[in-house]
């Protein structure tokens, strides 16, 4: 299954209030779990959290009534449904979220409102160009506190990233993080590290993010214990992973996003019962379709082939359902599932849409990968080669190349990139 670039899930946590620094972050596009939000508080940490969130939604939607012509209550209010829709996965907060903003510019004077925050809520939704517009009308501005500066040369290091200009995103985000050090600046740096191959420091860095998390924000904590555990899965690394993915539990009991993760090294270790145990649990929290897809193939692992059949009907209806509602963030979400279960002309529309909207090494691979089962070859040859000349550097990178020179009868060039691809995870391409 597709693992969610951490760079977007890192925003909404720190609005939550997880130590983690200045916000940018993704969406994980599943819907809410209505259960948990509607739970009696203290029966997990996740439960508690939802809790949390949704009282001081009400408390800030009143205080934005009764001060009605204060934009910034309006903003307070964007940031919590989007620091809730991260936690939960209920998309429907994100549409609150950007009305909530909406309303604040109504209110705002020409040039002023809510600027950065909407800059943060777009690139969550990986509208990156709309998130640069903001940030140069906030540099525009005749007085830019200095954390607001900081804000935007954090967020404009991640849109570099995204837009697949690494050593460009690397500068501004140690430059962010020299200027203030913060758990999600150490974070920024060490995803910079790992997504260009440079694992050891990567992990260094992840260690100094998990050091920098402030007082009590178990969340945050759990959060980088799952990014640890992220750098140990795409190296293969199973039970390393699984070692990280408990101690986030650990910290912060209940949290779906967690759990999903554990029941996916269930899968990958052949433990299928213990997998199908958790991933319908999580499935039936979350109706995350990307989690229908997981427990699907588990089921058909286990020669369950019919009910199989039906998760993955109900995943892509779930997927078209993201698609309408919030179509920019859900293409890269979608798109794993058409290219592996569904019409190989829908996966490449998608593609071509999600490399659009961030050109960077992993919207390139995906678009080669949907290329080449539509068969264009020599389409996707050019578009894997535009990737391998990157700094980018990934297990996928590789074995997708060794896929397409295979295909293109370069048997030689097919071999050096298994072998790339086996250097970094020895999973990653079947012996």
């Amino acid at each position: 299954m597709r693992h969610r670039s951490p760079l977007f899930l890192l925003a909404l946590l720190a609005t939550v209030g997880c130590g983690c620094g200045n916000p940018v972050g993704e969406a994980p596009l599943e819907p809410s779990d209505e259960r948990a939000s509607s739970a009696t508080p203290g029966e997990t940490d996740y439960d508690r959290a939802v809790h949390d969130l949704t009282t001081r939604l009400e408390a800030a939607e009143v205080a934005a009534t009764r001060f009605d012509d204060d934009w910034s209550r309006l903003e307070t209010v964007a940031a919590l449904y989007a620091a809730r829709a991260q936690l939960t996965g209920d998309l429907q907060d994100y549409l609150r979220a950007e009305a909530a903003l909406s309303r604040a510019f109504d209110l705002a004077r020409e040039g002023s409102g809510p600027l950065l925050t909407r800059a943060n809520l777009h690139f969550t939704l990986h509208r990156l160009d709309e998130a640069s517009a903001d940030l140069d009308r906030i540099e525009r501005g005749v007085i830019v506190p200095d954390t607001t500066r900081l804000g935007v040369m954090q967020i404009r290091g991640d849109v570099a990233f995204h837009s697949g200009r690494y050593e460009e995103a690397e500068r501004l985000h140690r430059q962010a993080d020299e200027s203030w050090a913060s758990s999600s600046g150490a974070f920024r740096i060490a995803y910079d590290l790992w997504q260009t191959g440079r694992f050891e420091e990567a992990e260094s860095w992840l260690t100094t993010s998990l050091g920098r998390v402030v007082g009590d924000a178990d969340q945050g904590r759990a959060w980088t214990h799952l990014q640890m555990g992220l750098v140990d899965l795409d190296r293969g690394r199973w039970d390393e992973a699984l070692a990280h993915y408990q101690a986030a539990r650990e910290v912060f009991s209940g949290w779906w996003l967690v759990d999903e993760h554990i029941a996916e090294i269930h899968a990958l270790r052949g433990d299928l019962t213990r997998a199908e145990i958790a991933y319908r649990a999580v499935v039936e929290r979350t109706e995350s379709p990307e989690l229908m897809d997981a427990l699907a193939d588990v089921l058909i692992a286990r020669g369950e082939e019919e009910e199989a059949a039906t998760w993955r009907a109900r995943a892509e209806a779930a997927f078209e359902a993201q698609l309408e509602l919030l179509p920019e963030a859900a293409y890269g979400h979608a798109l794993d599932h058409f290219l592996a279960y569904g019409d190989p002309a829908r996966a490449l529309e998608l593609a071509e849409a999600n490399h659009a909207l961030r050109p960077g090494g992993e919207a390139t691979v995906k678009l080669a990968q949907a290329l080449l089962r539509s068969d264009r070859l020599a389409d996707a040859q050019a578009r894997i080669e535009e990737a391998l000349a990157s700094a980018y550097e990934t297990a996928e990178l590789h074995a997708t190349a060794a896929e397409i020179y295979r295909a293109a009868g370069e048997s030689t060039a097919a071999a050096e990139q298994e072998a790339a691809a086996r250097a970094i995870d020895p999973h990653s391409v079947a012996p």
